[in-house]
């Protein structure tokens, strides 16, 4: 097999792992800001490409729901102050995704993590729209 072929089934295999390594890697409140900051991810990409309003607002709605969660996820893992916690997470984690959606490399990633953030709202009580 050639090398370049090999260089990149090996770079989808390592994607298709990335999302559940990172879940069992970091705290609960890590994940649900992930989470949040992946469905403002989403807002933002569909509003560029001329999605309804719904669509767009219903992605922001979701941010909002796993921010809120994070933050409480936060306190109970004693983050002497959430708020400040979940925000540098945020902003962390939006370095991270900005763009992501845009590439075909990591289009299976993508879809495990926005899976993953489906389960874990359903699973923490939190109905998305």
């Amino acid at each position: 097999m050639p090398r370049v072929l090999c260089n990149l089934l090996a770079a989808l295999v390592l994607s298709n792992a990335g999302a559940a390594q990172a879940q069992n890697r970091q705290p609960i409140s890590t994940s649900l800001a992930e989470c949040s900051v992946i469905f403002t991810e989403l807002a933002e990409l569909g509003s560029r490409r001329g999605k309804d309003d719904d669509t767009v607002n219903a992605a922001l709605v979701s941010a909002s729901l796993f921010v809120v969660e994070a933050r409480e996820q936060a306190d109970l893992e004693g983050h002497t102050d959430p708020y400040r916690h979940i925000h540098s997470e945020q902003d962390r984690l939006t370095e991270k995704w900005d763009g992501r959606f845009s590439s075909l490399l990591r289009l299976s990633e993508n879809k495990d993590w926005i899976d993953y953030c489906r389960a874990l709202g359903e699973n923490r009580g939190i109905t998305l729209p």
